[in-house]
C-alpha cells in the first residue's frame, strides 16, 4: 500500500500542523476546516477503514478525541458543541474529525461550503494553521 498523506506527514516527508501524538496515534489540523481548530485523530498504522482498526486502538482514538474536545473547549469557549464525524472519503487512512461549532451541524457545513463556492479559501494556509495549532497546543 502506498503511504497516505497522513503517513507522509507523520514521517516528516511533508508538512502538517500536529497538535498531539503518542505511540498509537497523532492529531493534526485539517487543511479544509469547517471551523477553527478542526482536527483529525489518526492511527499511526495506515488502515483504510476505521472499522478495521483493532479494538484497543479504536478505543484509544476516541479517548484522544475526547482530550482534543477539552482543548477545543478551552481554546474556543464560544463553541456550543464539539462534534465528531467519521466519513471515510478523501484519504485512505482511518481518521476521526473533531471540530467545534456554534449552530447546527448542517448549517456549519453549509456555511463552509457556501464560503468556498463564493471564492473563499478552499484550503487553510500554513500560516493560519500555525496560529490555530499554537493556540490549541498552549491550552
Amino acid at each position: 500500500m502506498q503511504d497516505s498523506i497522513f503517513t507522509k506527514i507523520i514521517k516528516g516527508e511533508i508538512p502538517g500542523e500536529v497538535i498531539y501524538q503518542d505511540e498509537q496515534c497523532f492529531v493534526l489540523l485539517t487543511i479544509q476546516p469547517f471551523t477553527d481548530g478542526h482536527m483529525l485523530v489518526i492511527p499511526r498504522q495506515q488502515i483504510d477503514h476505521l472499522w478495521d482498526v483493532d479494538t484497543t486502538t479504536y478505543h484509544h482514538l476516541f479517548d484522544v478525541a475526547k482530550k482534543m474536545k477539552e482543548r477545543l473547549n478551552k481554546a474556543y469557549p464560544n463553541y456550543s458543541r464539539v462534534g465528531v464525524i467519521v466519513e471515510g472519503f478523501g484519504v485512505p487512512h482511518a481518521h476521526i474529525h473533531v471540530f467545534g461549532y456554534e449552530e447546527a451541524l448542517e448549517a456549519t457545513v453549509l456555511a463552509r461550503y457556501n464560503e468556498k463556492q463564493n471564492g473563499g479559501e478552499r484550503f487553510a494556509t500554513e500560516e493560519s494553521l500555525k496560529i490555530v495549532g499554537d493556540k490549541l497546543r498552549s491550552v
